[in-house]
């Protein structure tokens, strides 16, 4: 039986999108934010990651229906 990965994928990608959100309106009212680049490139990858989980947690449950 594999886990649920539904919800921590959501929450993962809109942690992602929410965090990303407030990094890009701090860059545009000029606050210097360091490592700004790679801390959007980390979140991309952890958006990516978010959608993988919910892609595999969607596909383990159409592909095996309740074996118990």
């Amino acid at each position: 039986m594999t886990p649920d990965l539904t919800l921590p994928g959501a929450a993962l990608i809109s942690t992602c999108i929410i965090a990303g959100g407030i990094l890009i309106a701090a860059q545009m009212f000029a606050v210097v934010i360091p490592f700004a680049p790679y801390v959007m490139v980390t979140l991309a990858v952890l958006v990516v990651l978010g959608a993988a989980m919910l892609i595999f947690s969607c596909r383990g449950r159409d592909a095996s229906p309740s074996q118990e």
